[in-house]
């Protein structure tokens, strides 16, 4: 709801309270009633107040007095990891190892801030860092630590992160046993990072290890040895990291597709890789040492690439600004929708009128099933544009057919040249016209 009608309807309730309680004569016992509720709703108008309004913090304030009134025996966090921007909302409780703990199944999750610079506004900025903390069952138990590290050690988020987790791999890993040696399903942790307002990064983790032998640990406590270190045997792996110039997003079927923005592109229009896990449950390549510079962790070749609209198709295609949208608009809208993708052409053919070679392709509607953008060249000509003269774009596409929809590599694209023309329209910005395809036609 919104906070200002919600603003409203308190005010009005505590107006009506207040005539009702003062009202002449005596007060009666339905009165006194009103009055403690008068007393309730001024309580919470004044609270909303000061959250939706004043966008005042109450977490540090409740930190204090979870504190007061624990006499500060429990754990605060905030007290212990430093960067935490709030006490409470940097702190998140989830089930990120699916282990059957009997009392408690979720671990907690904080979230935090590093190498922060603090602007003149008093804004603290600085990239994000998360950390799990768990407990063992050991005697006595301890709590661990496990940073969430993608593996070139980068950073998760620059303004914004958001932590869930989630069994969206099935992939029993045979180095998570549990404590009759069996391999166990974990959840993945997944960590989206956002930069202004859109999603730029994703990683994504599991809980690697087997169930914990207490032994050496107590060993080690009852007669230490110098440099004797025993660690945990539990780590969390980054199965998977990415980032994109423009953005990221993990879709259905835990395909992941990243965007590219390219240098001073006027049709804001992006490159895109696709992304699925493999046989062994991570988006990465088996682990293989390699010389500098080269990456030891490789991530698998993406099993799509191609170019899109970044913001999205536009509503009115035809009356783009820019003709090399058209020949875009068409040519992803062929599969899915060609009697949409044939509205933009000037002839205004359906469906059952297309003809492959009459736009350089050769797959039948009946058999195609899409049809990726490898590359798009074009020379832009403003005044040509303004005068409404006919556009060439050049674009090298690959037919995705039903019949073999595994062949949709660049490598097998053909070269088409369109010509788009300008149809007459006085409501179309900015030049009083339309674009539309005329004809395409197989090159070189």
């Amino acid at each position: 709801m919104d906070t200002a009608l919600i603003l409203i309807i308190l005010a009005a309730v505590w107006v009506f309270l207040l005539l009702y309680t003062f009202k002449a004569p005596a007060p009666k016992l339905s009165q006194l009633f009103s009055f403690v509720g008068l007393l309730v709703v001024s309580g919470l108008l004044f609270y909303v107040f000061l959250i939706k309004i004043v966008h005042y913090n109450p977490n540090p304030g409740r930190a204090k007095i979870a504190g007061l009134l624990t006499e500060d025996k429990l754990i605060n966090l905030a007290t212990v990891v430093p960067g935490m921007p709030d006490p409470l909302d940097n702190v998140l409780r989830l089930d990120t190892d699916g282990d059957a703990e009997e009392e408690i199944k979720e671990e907690w999750v904080v979230t935090y801030k590093y190498d922060i610079h603090e602007q003149e506004d008093g804004k603290r900025v600085g990239p994000f860092g998360a950390t799990i903390y768990d407990f063992d069952r050991c005697r006595p138990p301890e709590i661990h630590s496990f940073e969430l590290v993608p593996v070139n050690y980068d950073y998760l988020a620059e303004d914004k992160i958001e932590v869930t987790a989630k069994n969206i791999i099935e992939y029993k890993d045979p180095r998570s046993l549990d404590r009759q040696a069996m391999a166990i399903d974990r959840p993945e942790v997944i960590v989206k990072g956002t930069s202004r307002g859109i999603v730029t990064d994703l990683n994504i983790f599991r809980k690697v290890g087997w169930d914990e032998n207490c032994v050496p640990r107590r060993t080690v406590r009852l007669s230490p040895q110098p440099m004797q270190v025993v660690t945990a045997p539990f780590t969390y792996e980054n199965i998977g990291s990415f980032r994109g110039s423009h953005s990221v997003a993990l879709e259905d079927n835990n395909v992941v597709t990243v965007k590219d923005r390219a240098g001073f592109e006027r049709s804001q229009i992006v490159a895109y890789r696709k992304y699925t896990p493999k046989g062994n449950g991570s988006y990465f390549q088996p682990y293989q040492p390699l010389p500098e510079p080269s990456a030891s962790w490789l991530l698998y070749p993406p099993v799509e690439v191609g170019l899109a609209f970044g913001p999205g198709q536009p509503d009115k295609t035809r009356q783009v600004y820019y003709p090399e949208k058209a020949v875009l608009a068409f040519f992803l809208q062929l599969g899915p929708d060609p009697d949409k993708a044939l509205s933009y052409t000037c002839q205004g053919k359906g469906s059952a009128e297309y003809h492959p070679e009459d736009y350089g392709l050769t797959a039948p509607l009946a058999d195609l099933q899409k049809v990726i953008v490898c590359e798009l060249a074009y020379d832009p000509d403003v005044v040509g544009e303004q005068n409404h003269a006919p556009q060439r774009v050049r674009a090298k596409v690959v037919e995705v057919t039903k019949s073999n929809p595994d062949a949709n590599g660049c490598e097998m694209a053909r070269s088409v040249e369109c010509t788009v023309a300008a149809a007459p329209n006085p409501n179309a910005l900015p030049y009083g016209c339309e674009w539309c395809i005329l004809e395409c036609r197989s090159i070189p």
